[in-house]
């Protein structure tokens, strides 16, 4: 496992992504100031300028696909509140590294219901073994369902899946790679992801594991869960890359993208 040195300065930031939380626990405000009244938005999940399959599923292929391997990247959003637009920036942000990158790229919704303490009723992920056992098959069968009907259309398979998660739902594909739950090519996770004590267990045990990307901003005030990812990620010998930006904060940058495809590329 390599440990990048703080950068230096902060990149160009691919997300705008102060509406997602900095912690399972925590989260910001929208600062979307083109956003709709609060009943449009309940209606609407995915952004208007990308498609919406089945289980609102949102989907963005780009005009030019990269060189290589045919990639589908599955990002997983950070916590929506209820009736709002949060999730629009990160959608857009997602779809937005696609285009530079030449992946394709779905973002399925999580649950209500399943948030931590006083985001209960939040869009978030299943982090927890309870929830997992409740929801997480039918959130995994929506975006399979996703990649297959994508796959269709193309008349072709992906060569390679990569899990893309920011916030909360860095979190979660940190839970996901630890526990070897996706035959998958590789995680990205971005401002989230812990080292907790059940998934350090799980994953000395797993036999599946994938690259793993992981990226923090010295100005989160929760990096330093991803400080203790990555120690453990290093005792464990995992195959593995991380970095923290001294001047980033909560996000995903364009440059921790963009090293992210690297690596896991590789």
């Amino acid at each position: 496992m390599r440990l990048v040195p703080l950068a230096l300065c902060a990149s160009v930031v691919s997300l705008a992504l102060v509406a997602g939380s900095s912690s399972p626990a925590r989260a910001g405000e929208d600062d979307d100031a083109g956003a709709p009244p609060a009943d449009a938005a309940a209606a609407l999940w995915c952004a208007a300028d990308l498609e919406t399959l089945p289980s609102e599923v949102c989907a963005f292929e780009p005009s030019k696909p990269a060189a290589g391997p045919r990639t589908l990247v599955v990002f997983l959003h950070g916590v929506v509140k209820p009736e709002t637009s949060w999730q629009w920036a990160q959608q857009r942000g997602a779809a937005r590294a696609a285009a530079q990158h030449g992946f394709t790229v779905i973002m399925p919704r999580g649950r209500r219901g399943v948030g931590p303490p006083g985001m209960e009723d939040w869009w978030t992920w299943p982090t927890s073994a309870a929830a997992q056992g409740a929801v997480e098959d039918l959130v995994i069968a929506e975006w399979t369902a996703a990649q297959a009907l994508l796959e269709k259309r193309a008349g072709k398979p992906f060569d390679r899946v990569w899990i893309f998660g920011f916030s909360n739902g860095a979190y979660y594909a940190t839970s996901l790679a630890m526990r070897g739950r996706l035959p998958v090519a590789g995680y990205a996770a971005f401002a989230g992801g812990s080292a907790a004590p059940h998934l350090r267990r799980a994953g000395a045990s797993t036999k599946r594991r994938a690259r793993f990307y992981l990226a923090w901003g010295e100005k989160d005030p929760a990096h330093r869960d991803q400080v203790k990812l990555a120690a453990m990620l290093g005792a464990l010998r995992w195959d593995a890359k991380a970095r923290g930006s001294r001047r980033a904060g909560h996000a995903m940058t364009d440059a921790a993208v963009a090293e992210a495809v690297a690596f896991l590329g590789r």
